[in-house]
C-alpha cells in the first residue's frame, strides 16, 4: 500500500499524470482532462486539491520555456475572471460532498471531450478571455479541469501562443485555487502527500513532451486521447451511480 492506495493503483495513478502532463506540455492542457476521473476513482482525496499542487511546476515549466509567446494581456484578463470562480469554486468543495465533486469531475471531463469534437470557433475577445478565466476558475477549483474553457478561447490562436498563455494563466491560477482551498479547509496534509506521489509523473511527462510534442499533433493521436479521457469519465460516473 502506498498512501493507502494499493501500489498497482499507484502506479496507474502515475502513469495517467505522465500521459496528462505530456499532453499539456505539448497542447497546453490536458492533465486534468486525462488524469482526474482516475485519480478520483483511486482515492477522492486526490480531487481537485492534489491536481492542482502538481499542475504548478508543468505549467511553471512551459510557461517558462515559451515566455516569449505569452499573450500577457489575455493570462491578465483572464486571472482577473478567475477571482471571482476560484471564490465560488472554493466555497461549493467546502459544502458539496465528495460524491458530488467525483461526479462533477466526470461530467466536466465529458462535457470537454463533447467541446473538443465539436470545434466550436471562438474569437478571443476581451469579454470571451475574462469569461473563460472565470469558468476555469470554478471548475479547476472544483474539480482539477480547469483547461478547456481557456482552450475553446484560444484554439484558433497560433499553438505557442496558446500553449504559454494557458501555462501562464494556469502557474497563477492554481496558486489562487491552493490558497482559496487552504482558507476554506478543503486542503490537508493528504491532499499534500497525494500530490506529492504524482509529482514524479509531471516531472517526467514535462521532459518528455520537449521531445515528442509533434507525435501529439496528429489527429489519431488526438482521437486516441479523448478516448481515454471519456472512457476514464464514463467508468467514474458508473462506479457512482452502481
Amino acid at each position: 500500500m502506498i498512501l493507502d492506495i494499493a501500489w498497482p493503483i499507484a502506479l496507474l495513478c502515475v502513469l495517467m499524470v505522465f500521459l496528462g502532463a505530456v499532453v499539456q506540455g505539448t497542447l497546453g492542457i490536458g492533465l486534468g482532462m486525462i488524469a482526474s476521473p482516475m485519480l478520483a476513482l483511486a482515492d477522492r482525496d486526490f480531487i481537485p486539491a492534489a491536481v492542482l499542487i502538481a499542475v504548478i511546476p508543468l505549467s511553471f515549466g512551459v510557461a517558462l520555456r515559451e515566455r516569449a509567446e505569452i499573450d500577457k494581456r489575455g493570462a491578465g484578463l483572464a486571472l482577473l475572471g478567475r477571482i471571482p470562480g476560484v471564490i465560488v469554486g472554493a466555497a461549493a468543495v467546502a459544502w458539496m460532498g465528495p460524491r458530488f465533486l467525483a461526479v462533477l469531475v466526470g461530467v466536466s471531463v465529458l462535457l470537454a471531450v463533447a467541446a473538443s469534437l465539436a470545434n466550436v470557433r471562438f474569437h478571443p475577445s476581451d469579454r470571451a478571455i475574462f469569461t473563460a478565466g472565470l469558468a476555469s476558475g470554478f471548475t479547476g477549483t472544483t474539480t482539477g479541469v480547469g483547461g478547456p474553457p481557456m482552450a475553446l478561447t484560444y484554439q484558433h490562436s497560433d499553438p505557442a501562443v496558446m500553449r504559454s498563455t494557458i501555462s501562464a494563466f494556469f502557474t497563477v491560477g492554481s496558486i489562487m485555487s491552493i490558497a482559496a482551498l487552504i482558507v476554506s479547509g478543503a486542503l490537508g496534509t493528504r491532499q499534500w502527500q497525494l500530490a506529492g506521489l504524482i509529482l514524479p509523473g509531471v516531472i517526467v511527462g514535462f521532459l518528455v513532451s520537449q521531445r515528442y510534442a509533434h507525435i501529439l499533433r496528429d489527429d489519431r493521436a488526438r482521437v486516441a486521447i479523448l478516448a481515454i479521457c471519456a472512457a476514464s469519465a464514463i467508468a467514474l460516473l458508473v462506479e457512482e451511480f452502481t
